[in-house]
């Protein structure tokens, strides 16, 4: 009997033991499991971290980039070079042309561009040898493709150099006429002057007034009339810095073609 005793007192402690040890490891198990999801959440919350700073990180620069591709992809559809940057092979003269307008006809530029169009009533009666020029011009073309690559935002967009480069490089049709209608009281929005490096070196190059401006240097010779939210988005895509020359627009637009009609 002592020994039956005995042995069942030693079953009952290794039953005891094994309960002990089974349960010794489920907290195991479950510590185990535990660690394991909390690094996994430890895990998942620096992926979630990362990627939503990666996704922070593209800003107008990738936007712009995007934006460039879908205007030059439109010029390239009218026939220009895809990029804005490259020179243009334009014909060249050594004189103005002889005066071809009526001054007392009303003369009407339609421009196309990569974003819209918008047009400019000429100003044949006071600035003619300057419309004759500009209508010249247009008529053979010369005007096709060319970019704005000059462009402050709030004050004025360039264009009209073969050449394509910033306005403080001067390159036109190999003529040059002299200045006319100065106006006294300074631009205001929406009116065209011609560009120049000096008085009297007027050629192709022209720009658009987006606000007033006081100066008495440039040849006035049209108004926007209408699609003027074309001229302000254009110059809204310019370049704010106070060093313009050199410093190309955010996005490049371009005229596509300038017809002109007249009445």
């Amino acid at each position: 009997m002592p020994s039956e005793k005995r042995a069942r007192k030693r079953s009952q402690r290794e039953a005891k033991m094994a309960a002990l040890e089974r349960q010794r490891k489920r907290r195991a198990s479950i510590r185990r499991t535990i660690t394991i999801v909390v690094l996994v959440g430890i895990a998942v919350g620096i992926y979630v971290a990362v990627s939503s700073g990666k996704k922070k990180v593209p800003t107008s620069t990738s936007s712009s980039g995007d934006t460039q591709t879908a205007v030059d992809a439109v010029a390239a559809k009218a026939g220009c070079p895809s990029s804005p940057t490259q020179a243009l092979n334009k014909p060249s003269w050594s004189t103005a042309p002889a005066m071809s307008i009526n001054p007392a006809a009303t003369y009407t530029a339609t421009v196309k561009t990569d974003v819209g169009t918008f047009k400019i009533a000429l100003d044949a009666k006071d600035a003619p040898q300057t419309v004759n020029s500009f209508v010249f011009l247009a008529d053979h073309g010369f005007f096709n493709c060319e970019a704005f690559m000059r462009v402050i935002p709030g004050f004025m967009e360039q264009t009209g150099s073969p050449n394509q480069t910033n306005g403080g490089t001067h390159s036109g049709p190999g003529y040059e006429f002299a200045n006319e209608n100065i106006p006294t009281n300074g631009y205001s929005a929406g009116d065209v002057a011609m560009a120049n490096s000096g008085a009297n070196t007027n050629g192709s190059q022209f720009f658009i007034l987006a606000g007033s401006y006081s100066t008495d240097s440039y040849s006035l010779f049209g108004k926007v009339t209408s699609g003027l939210s074309v001229v302000k988005k254009i110059n809204a895509d310019g370049n704010s810095s106070p060093s313009s020359n050199g410093v190309p627009p955010k996005i490049v637009h371009r005229m596509l073609k300038v017809t002109i009609s007249s009445s």
